[in-house]
């Protein structure tokens, strides 16, 4: 009778989650730094990561009637130390924790992740994305949450993504949460998005403001010639005003371009522009990959004028494991006098060596 009892309650949890699948995927990348232009004190060499390194658990349910569920879930962490990305500092699910609903109508997600306009932009606009020493991604000074952890991502959020028409997709994110500011001022973030992806053509444009009324408007795409795949990227930043920022605490970074020193947000009712090319060229189990950035801030108190110059090589041992290594040169121009690497007209040198393994 026992034993019949188990068999059913087995075959019953078998039948309840046949519609179901749970996926487990993530990467690991540790490699070798070397910075030449540091911070008083600050280690010039550094064991750590070029990528970011996470584990990402993802669910789909089968609801019949052309509807799924959603649920993902993504700890980011800090391979050297086995601590939580930051020093602790972000969240533990630093990178994702998402439910929702897809079906012909598009896909309805809410909880915390990337913005409508920074899931799509990374890997499409520049060769490196977010990854190692080279790699220029975000437009100087604008960050998407003042929050720890809020480069490029928000809480509280709501997220929609359309169907794909004739190759474009048009996706919005919104979050309404409210910080308290001394003035009382209630802060929201508005994130919009357009991809068209034609063959060998990738082009978005996007829109974004953050709680502190900063905004960043963006044009980037590929193309794929076969040989080559080039990148290129337009972004314009303007910082809130004064009254918008009152009270807030500007925790997050604004960026990959500080390499080597403190990173600073867009001055209130400041402006950067940022423009940067790309390219990679695939050689059997070689990629060679090349980029070229410049952020132009007028020279106005706040408003970094720098320019980044990467070079970087992949070489694919399986399909799933790669070595990688990159070089890259960073002019900073007009920045606020005093300790390097923050001073007027200084160099910043990285290097980097590292593997990485994705599963």
């Amino acid at each position: 009778m026992k034993k019949t009892l188990i068999a059913l309650a087995a075959l019953a949890a078998t039948a309840s989650f046949a519609q179901s699948t749970v996926t487990i995927s993530g990467i690991v990348d540790v490699g070798v730094k070397s910075v030449s232009n540091v911070a008083p004190g600050a280690a010039k060499l550094s064991v750590g990561s070029g990528n970011n390194n996470r584990i990402a658990f993802g669910v789909t349910e089968d609801l019949g009637g052309g509807l799924k569920a959603l649920a993902n879930a993504q700890m980011r962490f800090d391979p050297a130390s086995g601590t939580t990305e930051g020093s602790n500092n972000r969240p533990l699910f630093q990178g994702e924790t998402r439910i929702g609903v897809s079906g012909g109508f598009g896909t309805v997600m809410l909880g915390r992740g990337l913005t409508a306009l920074q899931l799509p932009n990374g890997g499409n606009s520049d060769p490196w994305g977010v990854s190692t020493v080279a790699g220029s991604v975000y437009a100087a000074g604008f960050a998407t949450d003042y929050a720890y952890g809020g480069e490029g991502r928000i809480d509280g959020g709501v997220w929609y993504t359309s169907p794909s028409l004739n190759g474009l997709t048009i996706s919005a994110s919104y979050s309404p949460k409210t910080v308290a500011l001394t003035s009382g001022f209630s802060g929201k973030s508005t994130s919009v998005n357009a991809l068209y992806t034609n063959g060998p053509l990738v082009v978005g444009l996007g829109n974004e403001e953050n709680r502190a009324g900063d905004t960043i408007t963006q044009l980037y795409g590929n193309y794929d010639l076969g040989v080559a795949k080039v990148f290129a990227s337009n972004a314009t930043v303007k910082g809130g005003t004064t009254a918008e920022r009152a009270g807030l605490t500007l925790n997050a970074t604004s960026a990959a371009v500080p390499t080597g020193g403190a990173a600073t947000q867009v001055a209130a009712g400041g402006k950067i522009t940022n423009n940067t090319v790309g390219v990679t060229v695939p050689m059997g189990a070689i990629s060679l990959r090349a980029g070229y950035s410049v952020w132009n801030g007028n020279g106005a108190p706040g408003q970094k004028d720098d320019n980044k110059l990467g070079f970087g090589v992949k070489y694919d041992l399986s399909k799933r494991t790669y070595i990688y290594s990159d070089v890259a040169s960073q002019t900073r121009k007009n920045n606020s006098a005093g300790v390097s690497p923050a001073t007027n007209n200084s160099k910043v040198s990285s290097f980097d060596l590292g593997v990485a393994h994705s599963f």
